[in-house]
């Protein structure tokens, strides 16, 4: 090829390269238009608080730039989109009561110049009529814009995740030993799937070898504890059954934590406040919850008549399946009786008084203990 040839055919492609640049350019042009979105609805389309009482939300809408004109924007209450919301991320929360709110006003401006708009105020009036445990959701839907800015689509409606407070009691345990007699059910010594849920504040890890403070379950089976000798007393773990899996979370003490441990039949996975702490896989098969003895009995607060958790718990829960996340995170502080039928046990230690602790799926497994008590526990903290 001649020199004259090749400098041509290098400017040719020079060019073309320039073209789809340009070409390129104004595509994205087009697609990455300034929009208006809810505040805080970046990353996902809901916003949580945790309420105790009635309270106002300020609610606030924002440009991806600074707005050339005022931008008059209009808001609903849309309680329709709540059932499409829950199916898609697996959640049941529920619509507060109409009477039960109300909004500032349902139109907002954001001036000209500027990148955030007026707020409009949301009042939650009472609390009364709402369910205990129940998680609620008001969705609030731009319907209007007049102006020149378009409305990004995922961020149309924003959904307001309502947590009510919960105020408990829950069990001092120091040296308490609380066993099960799961052996007097067949069914409970080969279980496919298993949960076990606990929500726990230690006083004072173990400080002497084994360094084992127990939560919940059965001796070299499944076991949910804090410490053992080659991990720190403050770590968690589930040990037993040849498959121990150890949660990555130091956990501090006075600090109330939600506990959960998941086997699906092929894998054990620890969550701390709903979180992933730890996992392995386990094709080990199903679970016994039966002890053959005494010492090895489903126990709570203790293991081998000794290793005593030094703190307070509430909202111990067996579950024969295998929980999701989204079905951990939605129900730290309190569950349903729509979900009983999937329980083996549930005691809630809620009690503050007296010596029986009531299993609330009605399944028999009462526990004959005289215990004492710590009154005021908020939940969610």
């Amino acid at each position: 090829m001649s020199k004259k040839k090749k400098d041509m055919k290098v400017k040719y492609i020079l060019l073309t390269i320039f073209w789809v640049g340009i070409l390129s350019a104004c595509t994205n042009a087009e697609t990455f238009k300034d929009v208006l979105y809810f505040t805080g609805t970046e990353d996902s389309p809901a916003v949580k608080y945790t309420i105790d009482g009635p309270t106002e939300i300020g609610v606030t809408v924002s440009a991806s730039c600074q707005t050339m004109s005022d931008q008059s924007i209009r808001i609903k209450v849309d309680p329709d989109k709540l059932e499409g919301y829950n199916a898609l991320y697996g959640k049941k929360y529920k619509i507060v009561p109409t009477e039960d709110y109300m909004l500032s006003n349902n139109e907002i401006m954001l001036k000209a110049g500027g990148n955030i708009s007026e707020q409009l105020i949301f009042s939650l009036l009472r609390t009364t009529n709402l369910e205990e445990g129940v998680t609620y959701c008001v969705p609030l839907t731009i319907t209007d814009v007049t102006g020149d800015m378009p409305v990004l689509e995922s961020s149309r409606t924003m959904f307001l995740v309502l947590n009510q407070v919960m105020i408990v009691n829950a069990a001092t345990l120091s040296r308490t030993n609380m066993q099960l007699p799961f052996e007097s059910e067949p069914s409970l010594a080969s279980v496919p799937q298993v949960t076990m849920e606990a929500r726990v504040k230690v006083n004072k890890f173990a400080t002497a070898s084994p360094y084992i403070s127990t939560v919940i379950g059965v001796e070299e089976e499944f076991l949910l504890r804090f410490g053992d000798v080659t991990i720190k007393p403050n770590q968690i773990q589930l040990a037993g059954g040849g498959y121990p899996v150890t949660g990555k979370t130091e956990f501090e003490v006075d600090k109330w934590y939600h506990l959960a441990v998941v086997f699906d039949g092929s894998s054990i996975k620890l969550y701390v406040n709903g979180e992933l702490d730890g996992q392995v896989d386990a094709p080990r098969g199903p679970i016994t919850l039966c002890g053959n003895t005494d010492k090895r009995r489903f126990c709570i607060g203790s293991s081998l008549n000794s290793r005593f958790l030094d703190g307070s718990i509430s909202e111990v829960r067996v579950w024969k399946k295998a929980l999701t996340q989204n079905e951990i995170q939605n129900n730290m502080c309190y569950i349903s009786p729509d979900y009983y039928q999937d329980m083996i046990a549930y005691w809630r230690f809620n009690e503050g008084e007296g010596s029986v602790i009531k299993d609330w799926t009605g399944n028999g497994w009462d526990i004959n203990k005289t215990l004492s008590w710590t009154e005021g526990v908020r939940c969610p903290e």
